[in-house]
């Protein structure tokens, strides 16, 4: 029997309803492992923090799920009658689980439509037969809602020899490495960890408060329980094993590098010119107008959490002396993701200069529609971290067709590879250089595109693939 360890997804779920990385790895990998292994022969494990009991469910709804969905989830581990993404009003969804907002703006949503005012309807994407065809909808209860699974203890399931994988970031949940460690010494559970970076002990000045603390001893200690661990990268791997020289222990590192190509499921384009001047409309469904916005001059995306790390303070700096660059027909550039932690030196350099004259613009917390849809857009994305464990958003970008800047440490040249621009990441000169080159040159721009159309990325399966057989021969 396979366990595939649960715990971190369903902490995140608990306040979120989009995705990060860490989520995005654990759900592409899990899904695919299911449809490989047999739901059988799967279970769905998790620390239920209140019971203090390690649980089990069986895995058999994934394989109707294509995209990660906090909703399934909630209500399949927990019960919890949250309202779906598909049970949303038109334009509501970022609301829906925030009742009182959603409730606020259903109500001037319905003013508008009972006024005929179909302009305000237009500026969110929608339209008035959109919204009376949802409340038509509303008024059929849903029978195909995801219900609570029954769940198992592990403890009392488990075999000797059975494996569990945990693909997420289980440091500092209370209760859980003392039951691993128990699960494996008196069940014989085989337990594999799959490490994404090494970030708090190596770029450890960008980490909040005692975080990097605490995943010095959460790492040592599972070295105790672990059999073996999975490296999401080359430099990953580099990383894990001078950190186990350093504590003196010796585990096995399995590198399964993770993807660089991602299903576009949240395409919209219309590629087609002569297509019917409705299937236009389609381009923009589900897409508030902030968004649209920020499309209507060229742009460069930056993709991820802002915080310092992500090195944004050099980026804008950067981007401030290719705005000063005369004869530059320069585009803006709009960070995608959510506010972050250190990053003060930012938000004071964009208080100051007024979001460099209107050159920076953001759109915080994009949903996947929207973020799909301004990747799209851009000219080429940006990811010039410190430091990354793997570089999700450079993947994602390749994945449209689009090249980068992407900066030449850690593991991001793995990701990257001959279909990118790179820099120094300590170097504003050459941030600048890289950016200069993209935006000046279409012609290399467009050279590195076609490289990109002729290279086959690697996708999610390939990452299965290497995860199945690495837990297969050990």
């Amino acid at each position: 029997m396979y366990f595939f360890d649960m715990t971190d997804i369903l902490i995140y779920v608990e306040k979120e309803t989009t995705v990060t990385g860490i989520q995005r790895v654990s759900f592409e990998v899990i899904r695919r492992a299911v449809a490989e292994l047999g739901a059988q022969n799967v279970r769905l494990s998790y620390w239920d923090r209140v019971r203090h009991e390690y649980l089990a469910i069986d895995a058999g709804f994934l394989a109707g799920m294509d995209e990660f969905s906090a909703d399934v989830f909630s209500a399949v581990f927990f019960g919890k009658k949250a309202r779906a993404e598909q049970d949303a009003a038109p334009t509501l969804v970022r609301y829906r689980n925030q009742p009182l907002k959603y409730w606020f703006h259903k109500q001037v949503r319905e003013r508008h439509a009972k006024r005929g005012n179909e302009a305000h309807f237009a500026r969110k994407g929608s339209s008035i037969a959109e919204w009376n065809a949802f409340k038509e909808r509303e008024k059929a209860p849903r029978l195909d809602a995801p219900k609570a699974a029954p769940r198992q203890s592990v403890a009392a399931m488990c075999k000797p020899g059975d494996q569990l994988i945990s693909l997420g970031a289980i440091w500092d949940i209370d209760g859980l490495e003392e039951c691993l460690q128990d699960l494996k010494d008196s069940k014989g559970l085989k337990i594999y960890q799959l490490v994404h970076d090494l970030i708090p002990l190596i770029a450890t000045k960008h980490i909040a408060a005692d975080f990097a603390n605490e995943f010095y001893f959460w790492l040592k200690s599972s070295a105790s329980y672990c059999d073996r661990f999975l490296a999401n990268s080359e430099n990953t791997a580099k990383d894990l094993r001078a950190f186990m020289n350093e504590i003196g222990q010796v585990r096995p590192v399995d590198v399964v590098p993770l993807a660089q190509k991602f299903d576009v499921v949240h395409s919209n384009r219309v590629n087609d010119p002569a297509a019917p001047f409705k299937s236009h409309l389609s381009s923009i469904k589900g897409l508030d107008q902030s968004v649209l916005n920020l499309t209507k001059m060229p742009y460069v995306l930056v993709v991820g959490t802002m915080e310092s790390r992500k090195n944004i303070w050099r980026l804008a700096q950067a981007w401030q002396q290719l705005v000063q660059t005369p004869g530059l027909d320069m585009p803006k550039l709009v960070f995608a993701g959510k506010p972050g932690w250190l990053n003060d030196d930012f938000e004071s350099l964009m208080e100051a200069t007024g979001n460099l004259g209107g050159w920076v613009q953001f759109a915080k917390r994009p949903s996947d529609t929207e973020l799909g849809f301004l990747y799209e857009n851009c000219l080429f994305t940006a990811t010039v971290s410190y430091y990354e464990g793997w570089g999700l958003p450079i993947g994602e970008s390749l994945s449209f067709g689009k090249t980068a800047v992407v900066a030449d440490n850690s593991s991001m040249p793995e990701v990257g590879g001959d279909m990118v621009e790179y820099c120094d990441a300590h170097s504003i000169s050459s941030i600048y250089e890289a950016c200069y080159k993209l935006i000046a040159d279409p012609d290399h721009r467009m050279a590195l595109e076609a490289r990109i159309a002729q290279t086959r990325l690697r996708t999610w399966d390939d990452v299965a693939d290497g995860f199945i057989a690495a837990i297969r021969a050990s």
